[in-house]
C-alpha cells in the first residue's frame, strides 16, 4: 500500500474475484494511514452492486508521528451473519486494550446490504 492506485487495484480484484464465484467470502485487509484511499474503496464497492459487505476498522488513537501503522481496516464480503453483532461487541474493548487507554476507536459498518 505504497502506491496511490493499491486501492483501486484492490476493488478491482474484489469485483473480479466475485464475477468469478459469487457465493465465496472475502476478505480483505488494508492500512489506514490516510481516509481518502479507504473511504473511495467503500464508495467503489458501494457502486458495485456486490451484495453484504460489512467494513470493520481499528485504530489505536492518537497520532503516529514515527510512522508506525495507528489504524487498519477489513473488508469482509459474504461474512458469516453473526460477525457484525461480535465485532460490535468485542472491537471497542480491543480498542481499549490495544491502545493503552489512548483513544482508541473501532468501525463496524455496511457498505452494501443484501439485495
Amino acid at each position: 500500500f505504497e502506491d496511490a492506485g493499491d486501492f483501486a487495484r484492490l476493488g478491482e480484484a474484489l469485483e473480479a474475484a466475485q464475477r468469478k464465484w459469487a457465493g465465496g467470502t472475502y476478505l480483505l485487509w488494508y492500512p489506514v494511514k490516510e481516509r481518502a484511499g479507504p473511504d473511495a474503496l467503500a464508495r467503489r464497492l458501494r457502486r458495485s452492486g456486490i451484495a453484504k459487505i460489512l467494513r470493520v476498522e481499528l485504530s489505536l488513537g492518537g497520532t503516529r508521528a514515527d510512522n508506525r501503522l495507528g489504524a487498519c481496516g477489513l473488508i469482509v464480503v459474504n461474512p458469516p451473519w453473526t460477525l457484525a453483532d461480535e465485532l460490535a461487541i468485542l472491537l471497542p474493548e480491543l480498542a481499549a486494550i490495544l491502545s493503552a487507554g489512548s483513544g482508541g476507536a473501532h468501525r463496524v459498518d455496511w457498505v452494501a446490504s443484501e439485495k
